[in-house]
């Protein structure tokens, strides 16, 4: 069965998503909105959607609703579309945060359902320019219910994450901010304080920039990611990502000790720890 779908936000994760449909055969109708007069004539002269608007109020059209704008934007988006969706309409987005997400979801009035979602995918490049058809290939696609999901809805945004490619995964709301603190949120803090060191190092040491090796680059590429989605990212799930952080702290704190006291087979063991867990969970 086929839906019209209207993808609101046509940045990389909309745009990828609506040129994903594409490559895979999808035969529905699909509406795209952006804010962006630039962004709408882009998609236009790509054809990536049938229809193209900056009013939120063509979601009215469409089966599924697709929100893939930042997190706090797309919250105040789902208020909106209590009005303007029509009766049975699914929404659903790819926010990467859920507890405020799925609160917003809740409220929705009881004629609407609703399906939280999240592909774990993206790139360090925005804007529609970075779209991927393949990007949603092989991620996982993590489904959250809200009081608003039934069988059905959750079984049509499941077959569309399949049908881009993705695996999709049910898991529950505090379960996933949970997780994700530690398997996305985290590893961003800690680029974008590698590279802020690095840069406060550089003011005196400029040439540091030139002699960096691979492990920085890789370390540190998230950090170059889109600002305003990753602080509506933080800023929703703080109080995962504050723990996550001391967590973290502990563990640099005991890194620290045992490299201040230069015990040689402490530090080893420490070292070896680490490389078989990175071995263990990603061969």
């Amino acid at each position: 069965m086929t839906h019209t779908i209207c993808i609101v936000g046509l940045g990389l994760m909309g745009a990828s998503f609506a040129l994903a449909l594409r490559a895979n055969g999808y035969a529905g109708r699909l509406i795209g909105i952006s804010r962006s007069a630039e962004t709408l004539r882009k998609a236009q002269a790509r054809d990536l959607v049938d229809i193209v608007s900056s009013e939120l109020s063509h979601a009215g059209e469409a089966d599924v609703v697709v929100l893939c704008t930042p997190v706090r934007t797309l919250i105040t988006q789902i208020g909106q579309l209590a009005n303007l969706c029509r009766p049975g309409a699914i929404i659903t987005d790819m926010g990467s945060t859920k507890t405020e997400v799925v609160r917003a979801m809740d409220a929705l009035p009881a004629h609407l359902r609703a399906v939280g979602s999240h592909p774990m995918c993206g790139k360090e490049t925005a804007g529609i320019d970075a779209a991927d058809a393949s990007l949603y290939r092989g991620a996982p696609w993590l489904l959250t219910r809200t009081r608003r999901s039934d069988d059905e809805a959750l079984s049509i945004v499941r077959a569309l994450a399949e049908r881009v490619g993705a695996t999709p995964r049910e898991i529950g709301v505090e379960h996933h901010d949970a997780l994700l603190a530690f398997a996305s949120h985290l590893p961003y803090a800690l680029a974008v304080a590698l590279v802020t060191a690095t840069d406060q190092f550089s003011l005196n040491q400029p040439e540091v920039w030139q002699v960096m090796a691979g492990g920085f680059r890789d370390t540190s590429r998230v950090a170059a990611s889109d600002v305003t989605m990753w602080l509506d990212i933080l800023l929703t799930n703080a109080d995962a990502v504050l723990g996550a952080v001391r967590d973290f702290q502990f563990t640099l704190d005991q890194f620290t000790a045992l490299l201040e006291r230069r015990d040689e087979e402490g530090l080893r063991a420490f070292l070896a720890a680490a490389a078989q867990a990175r071995k263990t969970h990603f061969r």
